[in-house]
């Protein structure tokens, strides 16, 4: 497989604290990698250094064969990567289709062409109508395309942010603790949902606590602990290894 996302010696200093210590790691095509580690670990410094929200103090990000180290997230998003967040961010007053469609709106841009050429905005409207309602079905979202998205239960809100990123149509979709407060039945559609997006052909890289879940969902796992990498592998190596198990398990065995 190659290599769509590459990270070499990745670092993120704040204040002189290395929240990321020479991370290197990449994700092939079609693959689904688990980014795990206790709190502070650094996950969420990485995804945000990859998405652009956060410029890394060293190292270089390589997607899709090209630098995009320090690129704006807009840069990042037309690109292909998209995200999710820890903590939910939907436009609870607008609907549940509107929501999505910032998505697709997002993949097909501004059209200064289609200001003057009518049958053109009509295209670029017709396809984002068409990827606002094929995420929809995706997560089972459809039958609440009018509903204020403020109005959907906490589950439904975390199906939403991830329909919301694949309207985005990403080459990479980066999950942030998508399973963080459901409940486990909830969690264990959201694992058939992910699964399913990675054997589509989605590369994906998740951040996420649920272990069962992890190993479970990813292809390939990687470790960091304060920041440094302490291992990348299968999921039933990860589980055996006892820097894995001591860091992150509390098992000092």
């Amino acid at each position: 497989m190659s290599s769509l996302l590459e990270i070499d010696r990745l670092s993120r200093h704040f204040h002189g604290l290395r929240a990321v210590d020479e991370v290197s790691f990449g994700v092939n095509r079609g693959e689904l990698v688990g980014l795990i580690g206790p709190n502070g670990a650094g996950k969420t410094t990485v995804f945000n250094c990859i998405a652009g929200t956060l410029a890394p103090t060293l190292g270089e990000l390589r997607f899709d064969g090209a630098r995009i180290t320090g690129f704006a997230p807009e840069r990042v998003a037309a690109l292909g990567i998209a995200r999710t967040f820890q903590n939910l961010r939907v436009f609870p007053d607008i609907t549940v289709y509107d929501n999505v469609s910032v998505g697709a709106i997002g993949r097909a841009g501004v059209s200064f062409a289609g200001a003057l050429l009518p049958f053109l905005e009509r295209g670029r409207t017709r396809r984002i109508a068409d990827s606002t309602s094929t995420a929809l079905e995706r997560f089972g979202l459809a039958a609440h395309a009018g509903t204020l998205a403020g109005n959907l239960s906490y589950g439904q809100k975390k199906l939403l942010e991830i329909a919301r990123a694949l309207a985005l149509e990403p080459k990479l979709l980066l999950l942030d603790e998508p399973a963080a407060g459901l409940n486990g039945n909830e969690t264990e559609a959201l694992a058939v949902l992910v699964r399913d997006l990675r054997d589509a052909g989605l590369t994906i890289l998740l951040v996420e606590h649920d272990m069962p879940m992890v190993m479970r969902v990813c292809d390939r796992i990687v470790v960091l602990d304060s920041g440094r990498l302490i291992a990348d592998g299968a999921p039933a190596q990860v589980r055996a290894d006892a820097a894995v198990r001591a860091a992150y398990l509390g098992d000092d065995s």
